[in-house]
């Protein structure tokens, strides 16, 4: 060993910024997950509005969301 103090130079650093990275490719994971804006998160809808291409002219779903299955995140 050459020096303690020129190793702890170079090796805190280099753990400093391996625990930042590690912490930082961690959260786009978290982020994937994110809070239905059709159902709001709760899973189910509740939809009826005017729609002229539907028979009747009236677009209606209810029970579970069609754009998240029910999970309430996308």
């Amino acid at each position: 060993m050459n020096d303690l103090g020129s190793i702890l130079t170079f090796a805190l650093p280099l753990a400093a910024v391996l625990v930042m990275a590690f912490f930082v490719i961690r959260r786009p994971g978290k982020m994937r997950t994110m809070t239905c804006t059709r159902c709001d998160g709760s899973g189910q809808v509740n939809e009826h509005w005017p729609d002229p291409s539907k028979p009747g002219g009236w677009h209606d779903v209810h029970g579970v969301c069609p754009k998240c299955g029910g999970v309430g995140k996308v």
